[in-house]
């Protein structure tokens, strides 16, 4: 959002009825941002009063609005330009403008008044270009690139304005906002210091509540990922270090009853028992410790990332890894990407039967904004009823000669893609006759 951004709807200024148009979809955009009716009236006022110098001194311009994010406030915007002869000391004439009373002061420093944010430029060369924005309150609905691209659609299928009626209907509400200013004036003048200052207090406090329920809940859910997991150690720590603890009694009790027949064999069981448990213990270390570092977000340009992991990759000769050309470049951490590729990837090399091993990875975008991710390959496929078990830890899939795994790979990636809110499943492979498509989703920030 603090990327420059395509305009929501633009007028151009050639006569006096299309001020009246300017003013109506300067009410209409602060409407659907969420002002309030009085903060619309400010703004749409605000637009009126320089569209009208546009018109006045330079003979025509251009209004475009758009909304822009600075710091966490959103902030709607009117851009009024034209090509005039633009003026010849514009930071005098603004002083002279300032110390004039009250009953003499110009569109110009009224328009500043009603506006947060206010900036003039001109020059002979360029004409004058002026900003006008209104911060949006706190309450707003959500904006965010999509919610732009509906209001562009929006603005571009209205109805053309009749401007005379329109000019009636405003000045029919004009009188009656004059009227109520009036009656109310004089009874809310002392209490708008008060007002303002317990309205920013309340929206302080808002932003602050709603900043501790968020976190609170994700604490919550934490708490929970966080037993689940205490859990399923207790029962690996009680299930599968078990058998190698066993054995090292029965040959503790060999060794204390003098049957030991061949020491050697006896101390390569040892040894190998001793592994075992070393093997279960760090497999337990690194699905605890995955996804839990703070790591910084970067652009990662995917296509790259996941070449030089097959550069790295110990493979046979016969083997062949495409990649589809189109896999975009996103604002994600780097390591937690790289690890559910690596593990995949590695995966389907390891456990490829076929004389020619094949793999394929490709991405596209979702309806609902996610990635969408696939590793296909040519291996010898997953049964129906084991796919949604591959994903637990120690879960072995293909006992193959010569092939040593722990079965920690899966059950880490899906717990990486778990934490960043993203969905992992197998499916059949399509490419080929044989072999599975690992399928996962990510979040696509800053996606291109």
């Amino acid at each position: 959002m603090n990327q420059e951004q395509k305009p929501i709807t633009e007028v151009s200024l050639d006569r006096e009825l299309d001020l009246v148009i300017a003013y109506k979809k300067a009410m209409q955009l602060a409407e659907i941002a969420g002002l309030n009716f009085t903060d619309q009236t400010k703004f749409a006022t605000a637009v009126s009063e320089i569209s009208r110098n546009a018109l006045v001194y330079a003979g025509r311009g251009e209004v475009a609005f758009s909304i822009f994010k600075e710091d966490v406030s959103f902030y709607i915007e009117a851009v009024i330009t034209d090509q005039g002869p633009g003026i010849k000391d514009l930071g005098a004439l603004l002083q002279k403008l300032n110390s004039q009373s009250h009953l003499q002061k110009t569109g110009i420093v009224n328009c500043r008044r009603l506006s947060d944010k206010f900036n003039m430029e001109s020059t002979a060369e360029t004409g004058t270009c002026v900003k006008i924005a209104r911060r949006l309150p706190v309450s707003h609905p959500p904006i965010n690139n999509l919610i732009l691209s509906g209001w562009r659609t929006h603005f571009s299928q209205l109805a053309p304005v009749s401007p005379y009626d329109e000019l009636k209907s405003q000045n029919h509400l004009l009188i009656q906002t004059l009227e109520e200013l009036k009656f109310k004036e004089s009874q809310t003048k002392e209490q708008l210091g008060e007002i303002q200052s317990l309205n920013n207090e309340l929206e302080h406090n808002y932003v602050k509540i709603k900043e501790l329920s968020q976190d609170y809940a994700i604490q919550n859910e934490l708490l929970r990922k966080r037993n689940e997991e205490l859990d399923q150690f207790a029962h690996i720590l009680s299930h599968d270090l078990k058998s190698p603890v066993n054995n090292l009694k029965s040959l503790a009790n060999l060794i204390e009853g003098g049957q030991l027949k061949d020491p050697e064999k006896m101390l390569d069981i040892f040894k190998g028992q001793l592994s075992k448990m070393e093997i279960l213990i760090e497999s337990v270390l690194a699905y605890s410790r995955a996804g839990h570092e703070k790591v910084e977000k970067t652009e990662v340009q995917l296509r790259n990332l996941v070449n030089d992991l097959i550069h790295g990759l110990v493979k046979p000769e016969n083997f062949r890894v495409e990649i589809d050309q189109k896999l975009p470049a996103l604002l994600t951490e780097e390591i937690l990407i790289y690890q559910v590729f690596s593990n995949l990837i590695s995966n389907a090399v390891k456990y490829n039967d076929k004389e020619t091993g094949r793999i394929w990875v490709e991405a596209e975008k979702t309806k609902d904004g996610e990635l969408f991710f696939c590793v296909e390959d040519n291996g010898p496929g997953i049964p129906e009823d084991r796919k949604e078990a591959a994903f637990n830890m120690f879960t072995v899939l293909h006992n193959l000669k010569d092939v040593d795994s722990s079965g920690i790979g899966l059950a880490i990636v899906k717990k990486l893609v778990n934490e960043k809110g993203g969905r992992i499943w197998i499916e059949n492979a399509v490419r080929w006759n044989t072999g599975s498509r690992f399928c996962f989703t990510w979040p696509a920030e800053r996606l291109r």
